[in-house]
C-alpha cells in the first residue's frame, strides 16, 4: 500500500515514515505542495496524508486540485489548525478524515486501516494462475511452495493486476516501473516480462506486438 505524505516538518515526516514503513506501507514524502501535486499525477497512491500549512501550495489547495482530476484517493489532513472553520474547510476540499497535531501514531494507524477498509483498498490475496499473490508481502504461494518476488517483478505484477484483462502500453508500464529520470530500454522491460512469465505461466501474459501487454485473469 502506497502513501503520499505532505509534511514540511522534517523530523516529524521522518518519524511518520519510519512508523508507517514498519507497519508495512511504502511512503513518498513531499515537503511542499507543488511536489505533492506532481507526485499525485505521476504515481498511484492508496492514501494521502496532508499537512495544511506547507510551502508553495497549501494542503487544502493540493487536495482540491487532486479532486478536480477525479482522483478519489482517500485523504487525511494532519494539521495544527484546531478551529472549526479549518476542520470544515478540510472536509469541504475532499478530506475523508482530519487529525489535529500532535498526532497519536497508534490512533493514526487505526484510522488509516479503517479508511482503507471503507474504501476497499485493503487488498486480499489475489489468485494469479495456480498461485495466490500477497501484494503486501510480495509473495506467491502454491501448496507448500512460496516465492518472494523482487521489487521490480512485484511492481510489474501489481501494475498488471491493477489493469487485469486490459491492454497496457509499454510506455505506461515503463512510467510506473522506472523513475522519470531513468531511461529504461525496451529490452529491459522484456527481461522482466519474461521472468514473470516463467514464474506464473507464459499463457497468463499476452503480448500485442508493438503496443503492450495484458494479464489475463
Amino acid at each position: 500500500m502506497n502513501i503520499l505524505l505532505l509534511e514540511d516538518d522534517l523530523l516529524f515526516s521522518e518519524s511518520l515514515e519510519d512508523f508507517l514503513e514498519e507497519a508495512g506501507f511504502c511512503v513518498d514524502i513531499c515537503n511542499d505542495g507543488e511536489c505533492a501535486l506532481e507526485k499525485s499525477y505521476e504515481n498511484h497512491y492508496d492514501l494521502l496524508l496532508l499537512d495544511v500549512n506547507v510551502p508553495k501550495i497549501n494542503g487544502f489547495e493540493v487536495l482540491q486540485s487532486i479532486r478536480e482530476q477525479n482522483n478519489d484517493t482517500p485523504a487525511i489532513f494532519l494539521t495544527s489548525f484546531r478551529d472549526k472553520e479549518s476542520v470544515l474547510k478540510g472536509f469541504d476540499k475532499g478530506a475523508d478524515d482530519y487529525l489535529k497535531k500532535p498526532v497519536d501514531l497508534d490512533e493514526l494507524h487505526s484510522r488509516i486501516l479503517a479508511l482503507l477498509k471503507r474504501s476497499n483498498r485493503i487488498i486480499k490475496d489475489i489468485k494469479v494462475g495456480k498461485y495466490l499473490y500477497n501484494p503486501k508481502e510480495k509473495k506467491l504461494s502454491y501448496q507448500d511452495e512460496e516465492l518472494t518476488l523482487s521489487k521490480k517483478l512485484s511492481d510489474l505484477l501489481d501494475i498488471f493486476i491493477e489493469h487485469k484483462n486490459q491492454l497496457i502500453t509499454k510506455e505506461q508500464i515503463c512510467e510506473r516501473l522506472w523513475e522519470w529520470d531513468k531511461q529504461p530500454s525496451e529490452g529491459s522491460l522484456r527481461v522482466y516480462i519474461n521472468e514473470l512469465k516463467k514464474i506464473i505461466g507464459k499463457e497468463m501474459i499476452q503480448n500485442q506486438k508493438g503496443i503492450g501487454y495484458k494479464l489475463e485473469l
